[in-house]
């Protein structure tokens, strides 16, 4: 199962566990309103009925706003702003909760009665729910849950996938060494293709390039750690990104990515992206960075190792260059056509280094 996919169906899972609480909440909140000795009740109550139903409204509803939210809505008020987006988003929602509020509750009203939904009893039972106090709070309580869950989401976007969970648990607030496959990659001749198509399109140019690049990291098993201009810094785990080769896979296939939609590239902006690229393996002290801007950042020789491999990629004419660590570590190199590029002190360091070119998937 593709990565993308299978993160989809997480998030559609995490949506429906979401609301699946919150009917749960509802279900408390109405049975009080309905048995409360100090408040009159509202028509005939069956608690075992009415959890039913609002745990069918929890996963119907989880499903619908996961829906919407993930495959329809797409850029809805994402050009206003996170607050914009969440009111409007939120309010479009809690319309459609409304609406299928209505339809659960002409079920309810005929599992109970054994009557049609269009018989005058079961429409007034109907009218006076949807009317009556349980509904207003509960859309009420929908209402802020939702926002809540749009807030996240989006954040989580803003922050990084797998980021803001570190950041809620305090998993780095004591750095610690870590193993990472580490990740450099960059457009090449970045500089003259701005002074060429012009601050806009170049603009529009990056965003195209880092989102088709961060697509097929992430398909891979990547996590960007973060973007420095047009560079994209992105880690895996060991036994992924290098015992597997998965990081090399991502790189591979970010350049036949490219190739497939030269034509796009070509008519939009005249010119096709191509990058360079360095992998490494290694230590890195993680933790969390900054007070007024927070990130996690990984630090140490190993990713400066990483950035000087990138930086001879243009002098030994390579658009991928692994290191001996990296190489070392792969289960199967026959699935790649290595070159050996040379050995050599990389800028800055004392210890000679072999490098190899990546040419192509055999």
């Amino acid at each position: 199962m593709r990565q993308s996919t299978l993160d989809r169906l997480k998030q559609v899972f995490f949506f429906t566990s979401y609301f699946c609480f919150v009917s749960l909440l509802l279900f408390f909140n109405d049975a009080f309103i309905r048995t409360a000795p100090d408040i009159q009740q509202i028509g005939s109550y069956y608690p075992f009925q009415n959890f039913l139903s609002y745990l069918a409204g929890g996963i119907f509803g989880g499903l619908m706003v996961a829906i919407f939210e993930l495959f329809i809505l797409g850029n809805l008020f994402k050009k206003y702003g996170l607050l914009v987006l969440g009111v409007g988003r939120g309010l479009f929602l809690v319309l459609l909760y409304f609406v299928m509020t209505l339809f659960l509750s002409f079920g309810y009203n005929v599992i109970v009665t054994g009557l049609p939904p269009y018989d005058q009893e079961v429409l007034d039972s109907v009218w006076q729910y949807m009317t009556g106090p349980v509904l207003i709070i509960n859309l009420a309580f929908y209402a802020v849950f939702v926002m809540i869950l749009i807030f996240f989401h989006q954040i989580i976007d803003l922050v990084g996938r797998g980021v803001l969970g570190k950041f809620l648990f305090g998993r780095y607030k004591i750095p610690r060494v870590v193993d990472r496959t580490f990740l450099f990659m960059d457009m090449n001749d970045s500089t003259s293709i701005a002074e060429k198509v012009g601050h806009i399109a170049f603009f529009e140019l990056m965003q195209d390039f880092l989102v088709e690049a961060g697509d097929e990291i992430r398909e891979h098993g990547g996590e960007i750690n973060k973007y420095v201009g047009d560079e994209i810094i992105a880690l895996w785990n060991i036994d992924q990104g290098a015992r597997n080769g998965r990081a090399l896979d991502a790189l591979l296939a970010i350049r036949q990515r490219f190739q497939n939609r030269a034509s796009y590239f070509e008519e939009k902006y005249g010119i096709v992206p191509d990058f360079k690229s360095a992998l490494h393996t290694g230590p890195a002290m993680v933790g969390e960075l900054g007070d007024w801007k927070r990130e996690v950042a990984f630090m140490g020789d190993s990713m400066n190792t990483t950035a000087r491999i990138q930086g001879a990629c243009k002098k030994l004419k390579a658009r991928i260059l692994i290191s001996e660590d990296y190489r070392h570590k792969l289960i199967d190199t026959t699935r790649y056509k290595l070159e050996h590029a040379g050995k050599g002190r990389l800028r800055g360091k004392e210890t000679p280094m072999t490098l190899y070119r990546v040419l192509e998937l055999d």
